[in-house]
Formats: C-alpha cells, structure tokens, sequence
C-alpha cells in the first residue's frame, strides 16, 4: 500500500480547492473542482459528494481517479481506487463532517480512495514524476 508523507498531507490540508478526475467506462475524461476532501489515514482519501452527476456516473462505471492540487505548501496529483458509500458508518461521518463545515451541504455519497500512487506536479525536470 502506498502511505503519503506529512508533506503531501499538509500540502492537501492546505488547499482550498482539488480538481477531481474521473472517466467513463469508454474512456471519456472529466474533471470537476472539489472543495471537500481531506485524509482519512495516510493510504486513504475521502471526498464528499453534494452535486456529482457526471462525476458520480462515471466512479460507478469506472473507480479509479485522479486529486491534483496546487496550494500554498505544493502541491501533488494522487491517483486511487474507489468505494462509494451512501449507508453505512463511513457515510455518516462524512455527513457529520460536511456539515460542520457548512450546515446546509447536503451529501449524496461518501467517494473513498485508496492510494495507489502519488506524482509531482511542479514544473521542472521532475513534473509528473511518481514518487510514491
């Protein structure tokens, strides 16, 4: 299994907004900005789902994604496999925890990613380079 480092954990930590990637089952690319995300462990991403459409269509046929950043502290793109919850115990922290963000964000889906690689996005002779 793939464990991130404090770094990239305080880069994401920092950031304000993730763009989130997905694909059909034919191949169809789509990406959306994401402004709730956070680590649930250090192999482990949770992204919650208040308006996924496409987004949502295209984890269901395909679960497996891309997060990149770039914030203040870097920024890195992860790549994962997926598990969508909607009824159970993951689900209900992802609630609590939206909401204690903003009260009126309503979930659809917890999306749950387990790491599969980490890759750099600065510019320079390393850009897009695995790292972990």
């Amino acid at each position: 299994m793939i464990k991130v480092t404090d770094e990239i954990k305080d880069s994401l930590k920092s950031t304000k907004i993730a763009f989130f990637s997905t694909a059909a089952k034919d191949g169809t690319p789509n990406v959306v900005p994401i402004g709730a995300f956070k680590f649930l462990d250090d192999e482990t991403l949770l992204i919650s789902d208040q308006f996924f459409n496409k987004t949502l269509k295209n984890l269901k046929e395909n679960p497996k994604i891309a997060l990149a950043w770039w914030g203040d502290q870097g920024g890195f793109q992860i790549k994962a496999d997926i598990t969508i919850h909607t009824d159970d115990e993951i689900f209900r922290q992802n609630v609590e925890w939206v909401h204690s963000i903003k009260e009126s964000l309503q979930p659809k889906s917890a999306i749950v990613g387990k790491i599969t690689g980490v890759y750099i996005v600065k510019s320079g002779p390393d850009a897009g380079e695995k790292i972990l």
